[in-house]
């Protein structure tokens, strides 16, 4: 499927509870009521579009990492809300890693909002972007947590510990570690350079909401950005220097493969 074509079609289906996928926040409800725009978080901007942009760039990050056929599915709920369907081959630590991604992209541009602290008022103990996978590797959390359902976001500190100029300073910093909220409730930090810390006392705990896929989506192949970007460097970088030099070696190669031949065949 072309990840530029115009939106697809699928029957409309309920969301499997099996089903891997991020979930963006594009309102926020109080008293069933929405909070007006002007104190409406930096993420509640993101349009579908947008969205399949930040998933393009973050897949540059990692051009070798994924299968050329791993997809991602972006759809916009009827609240407003984006779901990212994950492919079923996504490792929870790329899972970590893409939610980092999107939560540091709306902090990042949080910091530039004129009204940076009212927009961290109404941003302070709510997630922009929350995953939510059934663990089936080991890469991060150990073996006895397979078949698990899990929550993946940015981890913050307890907003009631510290005062609101430092939980403004924080939200806008970039954040380096996620939380995994295991089913269960047991909560563990994972910083990518350690085994995931338990942590004690938490008062988040896990929930999953239960919803319903439009019928229309956009689509992202790695297949299809990985090959734009290759397509890319040759178009702008392959300097005659650079052509001169690949040829080079191309006859170097050639050459010594001739020479191996010629030998083992004496």
């Amino acid at each position: 499927m072309d990840s530029d074509s115009p939106l697809t079609r699928e029957e409309t289906k309920p969301r499997n509870k099996f089903m891997d996928y991020i979930r963006i926040k594009t309102t926020r409800q109080q008293d069933n009521k929405t909070i007006s725009r002007d104190v409406t978080p930096v993420a509640s901007e993101l349009t579908v579009n947008e969205v399949k942009e930040l998933l393009k760039d973050w897949i540059k990050l990692y051009p070798d990492s994924f299968a050329p056929n791993v997809e991602f599915k972006i759809y916009q709920l009827s609240d407003g809300d984006i779901i990212i369907e994950l492919h079923e081959d996504l490792s929870s630590m790329a899972v970590a890693l893409l939610v980092l991604y999107l939560e540091t992209i709306s902090r990042r541009d949080a910091e530039t909002q004129r009204h940076k602290e009212l927009v961290a008022e109404s941003t302070v103990n709510s997630q922009q972007s929350i995953a939510f996978i059934t663990i089936d590797d080991t890469e991060v959390l150990l073996k006895q947590n397979e078949g698990k359902r899990a929550m993946v976001l940015c981890s913050r500190k307890d907003a009631e510990t510290q005062s609101h100029k430092e939980s403004v300073a924080e939200l806008v910093e970039a954040p380096t570690y996620v939380r995994f909220i295991l089913e269960d409730n047991y909560v563990l930090d994972y910083d990518f350079e350690r085994r995931p810390q338990p942590v004690k006392d938490c008062e988040m705990t896990f929930e999953e909401i239960e919803f319903s896929l439009p019928e229309k989506y956009e689509s992202v192949r790695v297949g299809d950005v990985v090959k734009k970007k290759i397509d890319e460097v040759l178009e702008e970088g392959l300097t005659p220097k650079k052509m001169l030099m690949y040829l080079l070696c191309g006859a170097i190669g050639l050459s010594i493969g001739f020479l191996i031949v010629y030998f083992m065949g004496r």
